[in-house]
């Protein structure tokens, strides 16, 4: 199953200042590029400072994506996440979000899943409802 659109990938890290979350990025971006995704790009900014930030910590992978790929995305974003100490991202596919943020192992990969089956699904949430998954919070480790 092919699942079409953009995913939009936005880290968050407040303590972080431009520089590091410029960095991280680039990395994240990096690495997503080896898994030989069609486009993944940081989009133009615009306006003023939010506008910078957001877009610093802002990803677009573009194209057809299988679930493996999109499972692939989310392991390579897990990974930057840990290594670079940033606090949390966000992982966008129309309207279905997956928030992940110093969860366990076992946690984050259970959200992943229901994500990745929404996704591909194409499922809508109910008026008012989250859109999938949303944030994880808890002690980090692999409870």
């Amino acid at each position: 199953m092919t699942i079409t659109g953009d995913v939009t990938v936005v880290v968050h890290d407040e303590d972080a200042d431009d520089e590091e979350l410029d960095t991280v990025t680039r990395q994240l971006q990096e690495e997503l590029l080896q898994l030989d995704l069609p486009d993944v790009v940081r989009p133009a900014t615009t306006g003023g400072k939010s506008a910078l930030v957001t877009a610093l910590g802002t990803l677009v992978l573009s194209g057809g994506f299988s679930v493996a790929v999109l499972r692939s995305v989310t392991r390579i974003v897990q990974d930057v996440l840990r290594r670079s100490g940033a606090r949390k991202a966000v992982l966008v596919s129309g309207e279905h979000r997956l928030e992940i943020q110093g969860a366990s192992k076992k946690t984050t990969d259970a959200a992943v899943e229901a994500w990745l089956r929404t996704v591909a699904d194409g499922t809508d949430a109910a008026p008012g409802a989250a859109a999938g998954p949303t944030a994880l919070e808890g002690p980090t480790g692999d409870a």
